[in-house]
Parts: structure tokens; sequence; C-alpha cells
């Protein structure tokens, strides 16, 4: 598991904000066919999530894991470190986890990926994948940026697929 550190602590620069859709669990294919639950499904991604006092829903802790990408490019950088974080807030505060860190030099991209592990108390009010280490006013150019979640496969299905 990656160790979270609270944001506070960092200097960060946003690059993107995962969609909704990849860490919150939505209707099943039939009720697609339902236009109210379809509108209702969408309405849901696109509010803030409400902060409820209710004990169920604080104690909650929600495990959720993510393969990041990104391709990177830093003007005017000299074997400078940088590193690509995901940022969540969830009802105790806002962190950030290191996917992964490197040099980089000027005119050449740079590759940072990793599988990174989430623990958030209910579901996160929001996931942003951003970058650390940037120079005050320093530009980071991101050609590619890739964010999944893994699905966890059952041992019982793995092991039927392998006999």
């Amino acid at each position: 598991m990656n160790e979270k550190i609270p944001t506070k602590f960092l200097k960060l620069k946003a690059l993107s904000e995962v969609p909704r859709s990849e860490y919150m669990s939505g209707p099943s294919p039939k009720d697609l066919r339902d236009a109210k639950k379809r509108k209702s499904f969408l309405s849901m991604l696109r509010k803030t999530p409400k902060v409820t006092n209710s004990i169920s829903s604080s104690k909650v802790l929600k495990t959720l894991k993510f393969n990041v990408a990104s391709w990177v490019k830093v003007p005017k950088s000299a074997k400078q470190l940088i590193s690509l974080v995901v940022c969540y807030k969830d009802q105790t505060g806002e962190y950030a986890v290191v996917v992964d860190e490197d040099q980089i030099s000027d005119g050449f991209s740079l590759m940072l990926t990793g599988c990174v592990t989430l623990s958030s108390k209910g579901i996160p009010e929001y996931i942003k994948v951003c970058i650390a280490g940037l120079k005050e006013n320093q530009l980071a150019m991101v050609d590619d940026l890739y964010v999944q979640k893994v699905k966890e496969v059952k041992q019982e299905t793995f092991q039927q697929k392998i006999a």
C-alpha cells in the first residue's frame, strides 16, 4: 500500500481530475434502459457528494486501486526530480499518494507510471492527478495521461481460468 501525505506539505500542479465514473458504482445495464434511472445517475456524477454525519457512512473505509501513467515534458529543466501524484479528498481531509518519480532534463519526455492504492473514508469527493517538484512558474506539458481503476479478480474465477 502507498503512503498518503497531507497535501498541505506539497506544492502540486493539477493535471486532470479523474472522472467520478471511474470510482463510483453506476447503474446496471438494465437500469440504463430506464430514462429516469439514467438521468438520476448522470446528475449524481455531476454533483459533489454530500458529507453526512451518519455513523455508517463515516466509518466505512473504501479502498480504491488505480493504474496511472503519464508522459510528461518539462521545459527548462536540468536533471530536475519530478513526481506524478494522485490527490484525493475524503471526509478526513485532502491527501496525496506518489505514483512515480524520476529526474527529467530539458528536451526529453519522461514516462511516469505505477499502481496506487487509496484508502478513503467513504466515497472520495474528488480524485486528481498532479505533478510535484516544479519550480515557481515552471510549465509542464503532458503528452498522454492514463488512469484506470483496477478491477479485483476473484480467486475462484482466476483458478478456473488456469484449469
